[in-house]
């Protein structure tokens, strides 16, 4: 468990310092404003529990 929460770790300090500056910078604060209102809409629609989506079912 402590190897995977490292992982984690690693994982998003890394996402923080190097790619979100890059897609910032890529995409412009304007664009990323607009991308954030859309995830917002979406999860909005998006079902509660996604086990119960029925392609979620075996």
């Amino acid at each position: 468990m402590s190897v995977l929460m490292e992982n984690v770790r690693h994982h998003v300090e890394e996402e923080e310092k190097e790619w979100f500056p890059d897609v910032r910078n890529a995409m412009g604060r304007n664009r990323l404003s607009e991308l954030g209102e859309q995830m917002v809409a979406a999860k909005k629609k998006s079902p509660a529990d996604p086990l119960a989506v029925p392609s979620a079912q075996q």
